[in-house]
C-alpha cells in the first residue's frame, strides 16, 4: 500500500470517527428528551411564570427549530476538538514533542467519546432509578462528579460549574488524551503535555463560565 492510500485510509477512519461521534450525541440528546420527557419539565417549570398559550408558543418554536441544534452540533464539536488539539500543541511546544496536529486532533477526537457515557448514565439514573425529578435537576446532574458525590445544597450558582467539571470522566479524558499522545510520539511525555497545554486552558474556561454565571445571577 502506497503514502497516499495510507493517508486516504487514515483520513477516512477519522471522518469515521468524527461522524460516529456527531451521530451518537445527537442519538443521546433525542434519548434523553424521550425517556426523561424533557418537554414536560419544561412546561412544569414554565407553567409558573407563563400562560398556557405562551408555554405552547415556546414549545412549538422549540420544535420548529430543532433542526439548527442539529446543524450546529457537528461545528460546535469540530471547533472544540481543534481548540484542545491546538492547546495540546502548545504543550507539546514546550516539552518538545514533536507531533504533527493531525495527530493531536485525532487524540482529542478519540477522547472526547468518553463524554457520551455520563450522558447515557443520567438517562439510566433518572429513569430507573430517581423517577421524581425537575428541570434543573436534570440539568446539573453529572455522574460521578463533586455536585453527584457531595451535592450542592449551599453552593451558589457560580460554584456549581466547577463542582460539575470535576467528575471521574474529567479524569479518564485527561488520562485517555495522554495515553495517545505517548503512543504517537512514542514518548513518555503525555501528561505532562495534557498538563501544560489543557490544563491551563480548561482552567480559564471554568473561571470564564464562573464570571458569565457570577454577573448573570446579579
Amino acid at each position: 500500500m502506497n503514502r497516499d492510500s495510507m493517508r486516504n485510509m487514515r483520513l477516512s477512519n477519522t471522518l469515521f470517527l468524527f461522524l460516529a461521534l456527531v451521530l451518537l450525541t445527537m442519538l443521546l440528546g433525542e434519548m434523553a428528551t424521550y425517556f426523561l420527557k424533557i418537554n414536560e419539565l419544561l412546561y412544569k417549570d414554565l407553567s409558573e411564570q407563563l400562560t398556557l398559550q405562551q408555554i405552547e408558543k415556546i414549545l412549538q418554536t422549540k420544535t420548529k427549530w430543532s433542526w439548527v441544534g442539529f446543524a450546529v452540533l457537528p461545528l460546535l464539536l469540530f471547533l472544540k476538538i481543534t481548540v484542545i488539539a491546538w492547546v495540546l500543541a502548545i504543550g507539546g511546544f514546550f516539552h518538545d514533542v514533536e507531533l504533527k496536529h493531525k495527530h493531536y486532533f485525532r487524540t482529542v477526537l478519540i477522547s472526547e467519546f468518553v463524554f457520551l457515557l455520563p450522558a447515557l448514565l443520567k438517562i439510566g439514573w433518572f429513569y430507573f432509578f430517581e423517577m421524581e425529578y425537575t428541570l434543573e435537576e436534570v440539568q446539573q446532574f453529572v455522574p460521578f462528579s463533586l455536585m453527584h458525590l457531595l451535592g450542592g445544597e449551599g453552593v451558589p450558582d457560580w460554584g456549581l460549574y466547577p463542582m460539575q467539571i470535576i467528575n471521574v470522566f474529567e479524569i479518564v479524558y485527561w488520562i485517555l488524551l495522554a495515553f495517545l499522545i505517548n503512543k504517537y510520539s512514542q514518548s513518555e511525555k503525555g501528561m505532562r503535555v495534557v498538563l501544560m497545554g489543557y490544563g491551563p486552558a480548561l482552567v480559564i474556561w471554568i473561571v470564564f463560565i464562573m464570571f458569565l454565571t457570577l454577573n448573570y445571577s446579579v
